[in-house]
């Protein structure tokens, strides 16, 4: 009989004894497109290209005016693309256009920065979109009227077979940009679009002023200190000289401008030995 009052008063406690508390989980954590984006970008800066392109995508769709991510994605692909062999490689060009399509959609949430518009410009060019390259090539310069844009503009119009516009614009590039490294392009593109309305006086006259005037860039190179860009300056001014004369070669060529002709050929062969 003790023994069973004692059980009774032991199952009494027991039942008596308030209940251990339920262990508690941590809340949720909720995935927002900050730490999307973060964790993409980091996955792009280790190369984990594939793995970063998925997070990022997700950062993107939860926002459709989230920038952050789209930036990051049209530099990816860029980088894939340009690091790809083969100028027509299919796999490259996928990439490029991958590229130009984010590109694109930051442009459309209303950004105007003179990089982004540039790099619109260079992969439609890449992507032989030149109606494309035209396009962003007039909202650059329209934007931003400075002496690359101008080139730009002048290369876009030449393309579309717009000549009396790349007369136009190069014509104000001469003027508005006397010093500029892309002055000898601006001449090469002048004479050339004369060339291309059969204005053959006017583009040689146009080329030997270019000569000059490249020329003239070059002795300011020599007498202005050593820096970073005067390299790219001098390759710049080397490729219109030589681009330039190729065109006079051709003038003479085609009117038989003998003299004129050993002139140039002789400016060509010193020009390319000094690239």
């Amino acid at each position: 009989m003790k023994n069973l009052f004692l059980a009774s008063f032991i199952f009494l406690l027991v039942s008596c004894a308030p209940a251990p508390e339920a262990v508690k989980q941590p809340p949720p954590i909720v995935e927002t497109k900050e730490m999307l984006f973060r964790h993409g970008h980091q996955l792009y800066a280790e190369q984990n290209y594939d793995s970063a392109a998925i997070v990022l995508e997700r950062a993107a769709a939860m926002d459709a005016k989230y920038v952050a991510p789209l930036a990051d994605l049209a530099e990816m692909y860029y980088f894939m693309g340009m690091r790809g062999e083969g100028e027509r490689n299919p796999e490259r060009l996928r990439e490029l256009k991958r590229s130009r399509e984010y590109c694109i959609r930051i442009e459309s949430l209303g950004s105007k920065d003179s990089d982004l518009l540039e790099r619109l410009c260079e992969l439609s060019d890449a992507l032989n979109d030149d109606a494309a390259f035209l396009k962003y090539a007039k909202k650059n310069a329209e934007a931003y009227p400075y002496d690359r844009q101008y080139f730009n503009l002048g290369l876009a119009y030449f393309k579309v077979g717009d000549y009396a516009n790349v007369i136009k614009t190069q014509k104000e590039a001469v003027e508005k940009f006397p010093s500029s490294p892309y002055i000898g392009g601006f001449y090469r593109q002048l004479g050339r679009g004369y060339m291309k309305v059969d204005r053959d006086q006017t583009a040689e006259r146009v080329f030997v002023t270019g000569l000059q005037k490249i020329d003239e860039r070059f002795a300011e190179l020599k007498r202005a200190p050593s820096n970073p860009q005067s390299s790219e300056q001098h390759h710049r001014l080397v490729d219109d000289k030589i681009g330039i004369l190729t065109s006079l070669k051709k003038l003479h060529q085609t009117y038989k401008a003998m003299e004129k002709l050993e002139q140039v050929e002789r400016q060509l062969k010193e020009a390319n030995a000094s690239k």
